[in-house]
C-alpha cells in the first residue's frame, strides 16, 4: 500500500472527469456524425490520465505506521464514521453506464438510420442493466456504517459506553479448510481476518477478535476495505475497545448474536468493526453467562469525553494486480469501440464491438470488486486451519 498523495488523487480524478464527459457526450450526442472525436477524445485522455494515476502510486511513499501517541485519558465521544471513496462511488457508476453508452453510440451516428434491430435490442438490454446497477448502487451513497455501529456511535455521544484497555497484537488472516459439497474428495477454503487485540489484565481471557464491520449492499466490502487500511497503519497500537451499553438490545435482536465493537486508539483513530458472541461474552456477560447471566462483564461501564474526537485511518492507495488487469480490461473495451467512433466499420459490427466492449467493461466490474480488501503478504499473520473431520 502506499501513501494517497494529492498528485495522484488529482490524476484519478481527472481521469474518471474525463471518462464521464465522453461517455455523456456520447449519450447525448448519439445522432451525430462519425467519426465521434467530442467522444474518442475524452475517453483517449482518460485512460492516459489513468495511467498517470497508477504511476504516481507506484511513486508514492509506502504506507507506514502512524506515528504512536500517549495513552488517552478518556474515551472520545466523537467517533468519526467510515469516509465516502467518492473515486469508488463514481467509478462504478461510470462502469455500470459504460456498456449503455457503447451500446447508445453504436447505434447512434450514422448507423441509427439503418434501424439495426441488433443495435436497438443491445441499447434496451444494455439500459436495464445500467438502471438496475444504478438503484443497486445506492448503497455506495447511503450511511457507510452499519445500523448496529450507529448505535455504539450514539452511545459514545450521549457518554457512555463499556470499554476496556487493549493492544493491537496483530492482524490475522484464517485460511479455514473444510470438506466441500461438490465432489469426493473436494475441500474448500473460507478467509476470515480480524484484528487480535489483548486486554490489559484479562488474565486467562483469549484475545479478543475485532471482526470487519458486516452489513447488507456494499457495506461488506466497506467493512473488509476499512479493516485493511487500519491493521497496515495500526499495528501495535494501545487504546480502548468499545461495545453500546445497548449491546443487549442489539444481540437479543441479530440471529447470530453479532455485537458492534470500535477499536479507539490512543492517536485519535477509530476502527469499526463487530464481534461474534464468543468473543464479547467474557467482556458483557462474564465467562459464566450460559446460567442465566449472573456474573458481570469483565469490561465496566466508561464515561466518553464530549471535547475528544476519533476519525478513521487515513485512506491509503495501492495499485494491485486486480487493479492493473481492471485497467488494461477497460483499455481494451476502448479499442473495441474506436472502429465504429471512427466509422470504419458496417452498422452489425458496430454493434458486435460495443457488445464486446460491454462485455470487457461489466469483468472489469467484477475484477475490482473483489479488490483492496488483502491488504498485501506484509499486513496479515496467516494462520492455516482445519475442519475436524480433516485432522
Amino acid at each position: 500500500m502506499r501513501r494517497s498523495t494529492p498528485f495522484a488523487r488529482a490524476l484519478g480524478g481527472a481521469a474518471l472527469l474525463c471518462a464521464a464527459v465522453g461517455m455523456v457526450l456520447g449519450i447525448a450526442r448519439y445522432g451525430a456524425g462519425t467519426p465521434r472525436l467530442d467522444a474518442l477524445i475524452p475517453l483517449a485522455l482518460a485512460a492516459v490520465l489513468a495511467g498517470g494515476w497508477v504511476l504516481a502510486v507506484r511513486a508514492a511513499p509506502p504506507v507506514g505506521a502512524l506515528a504512536p501517541a500517549g495513552a488517552l485519558a478518556g474515551i472520545p465521544a466523537v467517533l468519526g464514521s467510515i469516509r465516502r471513496d467518492w473515486g469508488y462511488v463514481v467509478g462504478a457508476y461510470l462502469l455500470m453506464w459504460a456498456p449503455y453508452a457503447a451500446a447508445r453510440v453504436a447505434y447512434g451516428t450514422d448507423y441509427g438510420k439503418s434501424g439495426s434491430l441488433a443495435a436497438s435490442a443491445l441499447c434496451a438490454l444494455t439500459l436495464i442493466y445500467a438502471v438496475v446497477g444504478s438503484l443497486y448502487g445506492i448503497g455506495l451513497l447511503g450511511r457507510q456504517l452499519g445500523a448496529a455501529q450507529r448505535l455504539l456511535r450514539e452511545d459514545a455521544a450521549a457518554g457512555r459506553v463499556h470499554a476496556v484497555r487493549v493492544r493491537n497484537a496483530g492482524a490475522v488472516q484464517e485460511n479455514y479448510r473444510s470438506p466441500a459439497r461438490t465432489g469426493v474428495g473436494k475441500t474448500s477454503v473460507s478467509v476470515s481476518r480480524w484484528l487480535e487485540l489483548e486486554a490489559d489484565g484479562a488474565g486467562d481471557v483469549r484475545p479478543v477478535r475485532l471482526r470487519a464491520m458486516e452489513g447488507v449492499n456494499f457495506k461488506i466490502a466497506t467493512g473488509e476495505k476499512h479493516l485493511c487500511q487500519a491493521a497496515s497503519q495500526l499495528a501495535g497500537r494501545e487504546g480502548w475497545l468499545c461495545w453500546p451499553t445497548r449491546w443487549k438490545e442489539i444481540a437479543a435482536t441479530d440471529r447470530r448474536m453479532i455485537v458492534p465493537a470500535a477499536f479507539v486508539t490512543d492517536s485519535g483513530h477509530v476502527v469499526w468493526g463487530c464481534m461474534y458472541e464468543e468473543d464479547w461474552r467474557p467482556w458483557l456477560r462474564g465467562e459464566a453467562a450460559g446460567a442465566g447471566d449472573t456474573e458481570p462483564g469483565l469490561a465496566a461501564v466508561h464515561t466518553t469525553e464530549p471535547g475528544r474526537a476519533a476519525v478513521p485511518a487515513p485512506r491509503p492507495s495501492r495499485v494491485t494486480a486486480a487493479y492493473r488487469g481492471f485497467l488494461l480490461v477497460l483499455l481494451a473495451a476502448l479499442l473495441a469501440t474506436v472502429p465504429y467512433l471512427l466509422g470504419l466499420v458496417p452498422v452489425l459490427a458496430a454493434a458486435g464491438l460495443a457488445a464486446l466492449s460491454g462485455l470487457l467493461t461489466f469483468f472489469g466490474a467484477a475484477i475490482l470488486s473483489g479488490s483492496g480488501t488483502d491488504g498485501g503478504p506484509d499486513v496479515w499473520t496467516v494462520r492455516e486451519e482445519l475442519h475436524p473431520s480433516l485432522r
